[in-house]
């Protein structure tokens, strides 16, 4: 499962967010987005599903929805991405006490769920009323 973690203060918390289901683990289907959500709605959805799939060939991928209202806002994203990529790139540093890292082979931590039961159909009905209006009403 791979979660987008934004500050606690970020706006982005109050973005409507999707989850994207795709094959892991050698499985062939086509890939589908779930949304929107509330950002606790769609973690508690993608860990449900995770850790109900005994096969271990489903990822989860949750990540807030940017409203961009035209290409140039996109075209402006993806460049604010691509620059933080390369300062992180750089400020990144390949040893540790003289010893070369690959930080790709890092091990995995796996964490506890973080919510006991998902949200019933009424709770993430509810959630994306409340998504929509904040849409709706923002300018």
């Amino acid at each position: 499962m791979i979660i987008y973690e934004p500050e606690e203060d970020s706006e982005v918390n109050e973005f409507p967010w999707t989850v994207t289901f795709e094959p892991s683990g050698g499985e062939e289907w086509d890939s589908f987005i779930c949304g929107p959500y509330e950002r606790d709605h769609a973690v508690a959805l993608a860990e449900a599903v995770a850790l109900d799939d005994t096969e271990g060939g489903v990822l989860a991928v949750v990540a807030p929805m940017l409203p961009a209202l035209s290409a140039a806002d996109v075209i402006a994203t993806i460049e604010d991405l691509r620059e933080a990529a390369a300062e992180e790139d750089e400020a990144e540093d390949d040893t540790v006490n003289g010893t070369a890292v690959d930080f790709d082979d890092e091990e995995l931590v796996e964490e506890e769920a973080e919510f006991a039961e998902p949200p019933s159909p009424e709770e993430i009905r509810a959630g994306m009323e409340r998504t929509y209006r904040r849409l709706l009403d923002a300018e």
